[in-house]
């Protein structure tokens, strides 16, 4: 009877064992060609990008995160040198906001024409992924996982990823620095960061999306919204990882006083960051859209690329 037990107990632990050693694993791969009208597209907005696009491969995945199929996107240059990854989350919630066509090849496509392999996911339960959205739930779990993703790709160097993201994207890097230190830098863009803030300022978000996508919400709502605010775990967050905020004061969409909340709540802790507030700016920084993404390349390009020390976050000089 005994040895029965232990069977069965071996079994289970194996079990645990191969799910979890199979987060990540690519099952699927189809390389992706930029229609002519989103070539188009990118290159009224950005005609330096148009051009690097002919350097770069895009490709539509389905990937295992908690032997769940999820789809997912890479952006990777061509060559056969070794590049840095980013791991890039995108915003909304559910079908909302989720990658299409010209926001692979735009934005993906823009951080590997910098000189990295891009990796975004859908999260679960959208574009034809299993599972369903937690809005920061277990699906952070489908972001942790690309990951070990970026070891199946050629030319992807996984000691060096950074990880980005933007709005609820945002609020999904907060959630994966609490989790890991294998990120050596993160950017966030008008990143949620504290759910009661957001419910004050946009009521409508209780039920069109906390109660839509969190499980049990109204029984749990003061732990679970806690769970997805990053001011009250800010110690818990990757010292390790540099992060760089930046917010428009004039959005509404995520007003700053979330970002300013954190950051005071960071700078407490000396987390190695740089805040930016782009005055009258909105959700998108669409008013500043270089510098933004000036601000971030170098960021990137500071702690990625050139592996630069950590500043020294100490009250110090003369």
């Amino acid at each position: 009877m005994k040895l029965k037990i232990l069977t069965i107990i071996s079994f289970f632990y194996v079990g645990i064992y191969f799910v979890g050693a199979q987060d990540g694993k690519i099952i699927e791969k189809q390389r992706m060609i930029l229609s002519d009208s989103t070539v188009a597209k990118i290159q009224k907005a950005d005609s330096v990008l148009a051009v690097a696009l002919k350097k770069i491969e895009f490709y539509r995945i389905t990937y295992l995160s908690d032997s769940l199929k999820i789809k997912g996107f890479i952006a990777k240059p061509i060559g056969t040198q070794s590049f840095p990854c980013i791991i890039s989350n995108r915003g909304g919630s559910g079908e909302f906001g989720k990658w299409n066509e010209i926001g692979v090849g735009f934005f993906l496509g823009k951080l590997a024409s910098w000189g990295y392999v891009a990796i975004g996911s859908q999260y679960r339960g959208n574009d034809g992924s299993e599972g369903q959205d937690e809005i920061g739930g277990k699906d952070l779990n489908d972001v942790l996982s690309l990951v070990n993703s970026l070891n199946e790709i050629s030319n992807a160097d996984t000691s060096r990823i950074g990880i980005e993201g933007a709005s609820r994207g945002g609020m999904m890097t907060y959630l994966a620095l609490k989790e890991s230190c294998k990120f050596k830098a993160a950017v966030v863009l008008a990143g949620a960061a504290n759910a009661f803030t957001h419910l004050v300022n946009r009521p409508d978000f209780e039920e069109n999306v906390y109660a839509k996508y969190i499980p049990d919400y109204h029984n749990n709502k003061e732990k679970e919204l806690k769970a997805r605010s990053a001011v009250f775990w800010a110690d818990k967050m990757c010292k390790t990882t540099p992060l760089l905020i930046m917010h428009g004061s004039s959005d509404w969409r995520v007003t700053a006083a979330e970002s300013l909340e954190l950051v005071n709540e960071l700078y407490k802790y000396k987390h190695p960051l740089r805040y930016i507030l782009y005055e009258g700016a909105d959700h998108r920084i669409s008013e500043f859209r270089n510098d933004y993404f000036s601000q971030m390349k170098n960021f990137f390009q500071h702690y990625l690329k050139e592996n630069n020390n950590l500043p020294n976050m100490e009250l110090h000089g003369r």
